[in-house]
């Protein structure tokens, strides 16, 4: 069979459609060219710190290159850095704009990606906690926390994150239950009881502009109540790993408290004040005890020694830690046998009833 010849209708419609295709593929690449070139000028903006500007490139970049991948990524940094800027309170509610535009950009960006890697996963991941902390998106982050906690109950270094969550929102009383929470949910955790007694610790510090060793704010009554929580659980730290350094270096400083919270009166006459300074002198050898442990720990050698540094000597010696002890014993038993003296007087004392009236 001949091969059949096209009309001349049929040649001209076959011209025309050649012709449309090569203008719409040539307006496709030029539209192409143009999306880059604005890609191109909204990263110079973007380096040169003018974000919004940079932003308003990308958008236009995609109003003709709606596939893009590349500027969906540059434009959620451009975003996210316009974000970490507006910090100021009226600022809320455009910062916001931009935190949503930045989440949804680089999400986006990661479903479009042909071959998603471990990586890009931590990228999105990173910038997107980066950007709900900055627009203090507390319960965001909290609820992903909290999943992150469900999904993997035993690692501790979760419940650090879940702390410094609410720490960064402001939430005091959670911060203090997931300290206690830590405690209770990994109880052979050294850093757990640590990280509490620190927290603990915290009123103990001075005001650094009063000069002294002690937090004049509080009575001495309530920082040696504080100590002695602290010392507790430092001690619980301690029974777990008794090589764990630290946990003694704050020991020392709980010992030092307490005794900078002792009422000692130069020359004392009542048993009272006379065991206050005994107590004052325990404690400064406590206190001296654990900065030894701190030095064997590190292998440094006690004072003196010709080359520091060195450990420094006990603040008592062996025989007055021995004239303590004795003098304690008997101001103890003074003190024991008048408690006793006036319970037996209360006791033998004519109890007054009054007169009945007839």
């Amino acid at each position: 069979m001949g091969r059949r010849s096209l009309s001349v209708s049929g040649r001209r419609a076959l011209a025309s459609l050649v012709v449309g295709s090569v203008l719409v593929l040539g307006s496709l690449g030029c539209a192409k060219i143009e999306a880059r070139d604005l890609i191109r000028e909204g990263n110079r903006l973007y380096k040169d710190g003018k974000f919004p500007e940079s932003i308003e490139k990308f958008d236009a970049a995609e109003q003709l290159e709606p596939d893009g991948v590349t500027l969906l990524w540059n434009r959620a940094c451009a975003a996210e850095s316009q974000v970490m800027r507006m910090k100021e309170p009226e600022q809320r509610e455009e910062r916001r704009t931009y935190a949503d535009m930045a989440l949804r950009d680089f999400q986006a960006w990661y479903d479009r990606l042909e071959i998603k890697t471990p990586e890009d996963a931590d990228q999105v991941l990173n910038h997107r906690l980066n950007i709900l902390n900055a627009d203090e998106r507390c319960d965001d982050l909290l609820t992903y926390w909290f999943e992150k906690q469900r999904a993997d109950p035993k690692n501790e270094a979760i419940y650090g994150a879940i702390i410094r969550q609410y720490e960064q929102c402001g939430n005091e009383a959670k911060v203090e239950e997931w300290y206690v929470k830590r405690t209770e949910d990994f109880p052979e955790s050294v850093r757990a009881w640590h990280a509490l007694a620190i927290r603990k610790f915290d009123p103990l510090w001075p005001d650094s502009e009063s000069g002294l060793p002690y937090n004049e704010e509080l009575r001495p009554a309530e920082r040696l109540e504080i100590a002695a929580e602290v010392l507790r659980l430092l001690d619980k730290a301690v029974s777990i790993d008794p090589k764990f350094r630290d946990a003694y270096v704050w020991r020392s400083m709980a010992y030092t408290q307490r005794m900078n919270s002792r009422l000692v009166i130069e020359e004392a006459e009542l048993p009272e004040e006379k065991i206050e300074a005994i107590l004052a002198r325990e404690d400064s050898m406590l206190a001296w005890k654990q900065q030894k442990a701190v030095c064997d720990l590190d292998q440094i050698p006690d004072c003196p020694q010709d080359q520091p540094p060195c450990c420094p000597p006990p603040p008592l010696t062996p025989a007055e830690q021995a004239e303590d002890a004795a003098q304690k014993i008997e101001i103890e038993a003074a003190m024991k046998a008048a408690d006793e003296g006036v319970l037996e007087e209360e006791e033998t004392k004519p109890s007054k009833r009054g007169k009945r009236k007839r």
